[in-house]
C-alpha cells in the first residue's frame, strides 16, 4: 500500500487531537472539557492523558486536576525551533530590526492552514504586541498569513483557500473569498502584506517574505504594533511626479530590507 493511499491511524489521530486541545490553554483543561470539545468518551480521553503524563507530554496541576502540556512537548518544540533554518539565521536580524524601529518583530512559517510563530523579539516599550512563541495564527486575518498565502504556488494556494472555505470555525463565504483573492494578487505584486485590527483589536502588522537560495518563500517576517502607533496611510498627491518611494516610510523600508538580508543569508 502506498503512503498516499494509507489511511491514518485512528487511535493516533485521537491522541494527537487530545494533545493539541491543551496547546492554547496555559491554565490547563479537565478531562470533561477536552472530551466535550473533541466529542470523545471521557474514559478514552482519560486513558490518553494518563499515558501522556507517564511520558512527560502532559502534566497535571495539583489541586484542580487539570492537564496542561508537559516538558517533553517543550523539549521537542525547542529542538524543532533550533533546527528550523530561517529561525537560526534570522535571529540577529530580528534583534537589529526591533532596535531600529522600536516595535515587536516576528518570524512565522506556514503550518497546514495556519501560521506558526517560531521567533519574536520585543522592544522595551510599555505598550507592545506579544503573542507567545508557538502561537498558531489564522491565514486570512493576519499579515503573516496573507503574505504566505500570496506567495504560495497556485495549486497550493487553491488548496489552502478551499480549506478556509470549508473550515469549521469562521469559514469564508463567497464574497469574503473573492475579496481575499483580490487582496492576495495585490500582495504578490507589491511584495508586502498589511493587516489593521483584523485578527484582534488594536493589533496592526506588516509582513514581508523571506526566500531561500532557490527563491522559494520559506517564512515571513512581520512587524507588529498597536493601533495607536500605526503610521498614517500615505496620501496621494495628484500633482506630484511619479515616485518609487515606499508607503509607511517609518517602518516598511526597514522591514523589507531586513527580510532581504535574511533571504540573502539563507542557503
Amino acid at each position: 500500500m502506498s503512503e498516499k493511499s494509507a489511511a491514518p491511524a485512528t487511535s493516533l489521530v485521537k491522541a494527537l487531537q487530545v494533545l493539541l486541545a491543551l496547546a492554547d490553554s496555559a491554565e490547563g483543561r479537565g478531562v470533561t472539557d477536552v472530551a466535550r470539545a473533541l466529542k470523545l468518551p471521557k474514559s478514552a480521553v482519560h486513558r490518553l492523558l494518563v499515558t501522556f503524563r507517564e511520558y512527560g507530554f502532559v502534566q497535571q496541576a495539583a489541586g484542580h486536576g487539570r492537564y496542561r502540556l508537559g516538558p517533553s512537548v517543550a523539549r521537542l518544540g525547542l529542538r524543532a525551533a533550533e533546527i528550523l533554518t530561517p529561525r537560526a539565521v534570522a535571529r540577529p536580524y530580528l534583534e537589529a530590526l526591533a532596535h531600529e524601529v522600536g516595535e515587536t518583530i516576528f518570524l512565522g512559517v506556514l503550518v497546514q492552514e495556519h501560521v506558526l510563530v517560531v521567533d519574536k523579539v520585543e522592544h522595551a516599550r510599555v505598550l507592545r504586541i506579544s503573542p507567545t512563541l508557538g502561537t498558531m495564527l489564522p491565514l486570512q486575518q493576519t499579515a503573516l498569513g496573507k503574505l504566505l498565502l500570496a506567495c504560495c504556488v497556485p495549486a497550493e494556494q487553491e488548496r489552502l483557500l478551499n480549506r478556509l472555505v470549508a473550515a469549521d470555525a469562521c469559514p469564508l463565504n463567497a464574497r469574503q473569498l473573492f475579496g481575499l483573492r483580490q487582496e492576495l494578487m495585490v500582495i504578490a505584486q507589491r511584495g508586502f502584506a498589511l493587516s489593521v485590527e483584523e485578527w484582534a483589536a488594536d493589533i496592526c502588522c506588516f509582513a514581508a517574505p523571506i526566500r531561500d537560495g532557490r527563491g522559494a518563500v520559506v517564512a515571513a517576517l512581520a512587524l507588529a504594533l498597536p493601533r495607536s502607533r500605526m503610521p498614517p496611510p500615505p496620501l496621494h498627491d495628484p500633482f506630484a511626479a511619479a515616485s518609487s518611494a515606499l508607503p509607511y516610510p517609518t517602518v516598511l523600508p526597514a522591514l523589507l530590507a531586513t527580510a532581504e538580508r535574511i533571504s540573502m543569508a539563507l542557503p
